[in-house]
């Protein structure tokens, strides 16, 4: 059976385009300001697996549902690789539960 290629698809990186940045490019816990998120390299997994997925998400996105049993999307969805035109991110998360927002 043929899937599509992840590279194929057509990722529109808008946020990272239009929003501030991080400009430390280190990978470790801080504080940021003035930025929405912050650049990142996704940390590789040994032999990710799909546990489950949304067939409705997956039609949303306009692909079929079969394209989840390709090796593809679930070394991409786990961070092993990105696909072409992908622009990897982190953003911050903050809560009233740390003490701060």
């Amino acid at each position: 059976m043929t899937y599509p290629n992840f590279d194929a698809l057509n990722f529109d990186n808008r946020f990272t385009r239009e929003l501030a940045a991080d400009p430390v490019l280190d990978n470790s816990r801080r504080q940021v300001r003035e930025a929405v998120y912050s650049r990142v390299k996704p940390s590789h997994v040994k032999q990710p697996k799909l546990i489950i997925h949304s067939a409705e998400m997956l039609a949303h996105l306009g692909l079929n549902a079969t394209y989840s049993s390709d090796s593809d999307f679930t070394e991409t969805l786990s961070g092993n690789r990105l696909a072409k035109g992908m622009d990897a991110y982190a953003t911050c998360y903050g809560g009233h539960q740390f003490g701060h927002w």
